[in-house]
């Protein structure tokens, strides 16, 4: 009886210690798949809110392409465009977000690399359109990159800046010099402190910042450093979400080269193209499948438009940034996006 109550004790002490770990392992965040979402009824998009660029609200309406992003992945999960939220993420948490649960999926300014995808921190999802690292400089100082030999530069080092602008200074023989930060907030931070006369980002990035300080005795020289693809991101392990949105994000550019748009949308009312009664929802089975609202395309098109026209309203020919498409064409149009078959 001893030995007996004992070997109780020990096993009722083995499986309260399994019960604590299993309790102090289990994962806190909340889950960001496609069902989930759907349950929540709203997307959590992440965004750097301190550049206009990206996503800004006014008078309570939210503007910008990460915003209408938002909106059309709220739109194919939930059904209702207006079910999303916009949170501001500092360059360097991203993959903390993401973890935590904190945003189902990372928008702005998140250029994509073949280290970030092996390291096991994000699934890339895109690229969603492609933005230019330049130089932005004082008033004061030189239009010619040479003449800052031996001068800082602010430089993020957790993005691709730091290595891009290296090359480039090797290449050019600059010898311009680095101030590096953890994150580009900072590196931005130090240069309108004036703790350098030159700042590298992306394009869209230091158009913001100039935007939002009119004041600001600074202007970006036309030198572009690279050209670097902007992808969207989700969890490491969210396969779900990333499938999903992978799709999404490939029929607006499928709906652009079939030329569907906000004006002629009424063409495509009914047809007998088995690719476009998938695409619109007519057959139904394949939205349903990645468990979207099958007809949520028809719904972005007539309020927000096929890819091409958000990309000229929100960054392009008809916005204030003129950001050229290139690359980010279709490939008919001279660019390198092939839309995949919806079959």
């Amino acid at each position: 009886m001893k030995a007996f109550s004992i070997l109780s004790a020990l096993f009722v002490m083995i499986f309260s210690n399994a019960q604590a770990q299993m309790q102090y392992s289990a994962p806190i965040a909340q889950s960001s798949s496609v069902a989930e979402i759907a349950r929540r009824n709203v997307v959590r998009c992440g965004t750097n809110l301190r550049i206009k660029s990206y996503a800004y609200e006014e008078d309570g309406v939210w503007h910008g392409i990460d915003a209408d992003f938002c909106r059309v992945i709220a739109q194919a999960i939930t059904g209702d465009m207006s079910k999303f939220e916009m949170i501001h993420i500092p360059s360097g948490t991203v993959t903390e977000a993401l973890d935590s649960g904190k945003i189902d999926v990372m928008l702005s300014g998140t250029s994509y690399s073949a280290q970030m995808e092996t390291s096991g921190q994000v699934l890339g999802i895109g690229p969603l359109y492609f933005d230019r690292q330049y130089v932005m400089v004082r008033n004061d100082g030189s239009e010619d990159l040479a003449a800052y030999k031996d001068k800082k530069m602010c430089l993020s080092v957790d993005s691709g800046y730091q290595r891009h602008f290296e090359d480039f200074n090797i290449k050019h023989n600059l010898g311009i010099k680095y101030l590096t930060f953890g994150s580009v907030e900072r590196a931005q931070e130090a240069f309108l402190l004036n703790r350098c006369p030159l700042f590298s980002a992306s394009g869209l990035m230091l158009q913001g910042l100039k935007l939002s300080r009119p004041k600001l005795e600074a202007h970006v020289l036309p030198v572009k450093i690279s050209v670097q693809p902007m992808y969207a991101a989700v969890k490491y392990n969210n396969l779900d979400l990333q499938i999903a949105l992978k799709w999404v994000f490939n029929a607006l550019f499928l709906a652009e080269q079939y030329n569907a748009k906000m004006t002629n949308l009424a063409f495509f009312a009914t047809n007998d193209d088995p690719e476009l009664r998938n695409l619109f929802g007519d057959n139904p089975q394949l939205w349903r499948d990645l468990r979207l609202q099958p007809n949520w395309l028809r719904a972005v098109i007539g309020t927000l438009g096929n890819y091409g026209e958000i990309f000229e309203r929100d960054l392009g020919k008809d916005s204030e940034f003129k950001l050229p498409r290139d690359a980010g064409k279709l490939l008919r149009d001279g660019g390198s996006i092939v839309p995949l078959p919806f079959i």
